[in-house]
């Protein structure tokens, strides 16, 4: 799945909702009504693939460091 970021900061509207768009911030996946018509206003992210992406969840078989309970969390 091909991953944008904008180029330039705007404001626009998606189905009725308010949307702000930040350089360099905001990062929509291709196809995504954002995207459509506005495509001169993003790039691809690979551009800047300057970043560490982490796993939100562990993979098969991985193990998770958990944080240690204290008196305070019982």
């Amino acid at each position: 799945m091909s991953v944008y970021i904008a180029k330039e900061s705007f404001a626009a509207e998606i189905d009725g909702v308010p949307v702000v768009v930040r350089k360099g911030v905001t990062r929509v996946r291709a196809g995504h009504p954002l995207l459509a018509g506005r495509e001169q206003m993003f790039e691809p992210a690979d551009a800047h693939a300057d970043f560490d992406v982490e796993a939100a969840t562990a993979a098969p078989g991985e193990r998770r460091a958990r944080p240690r309970k204290t008196a305070a969390d019982e």
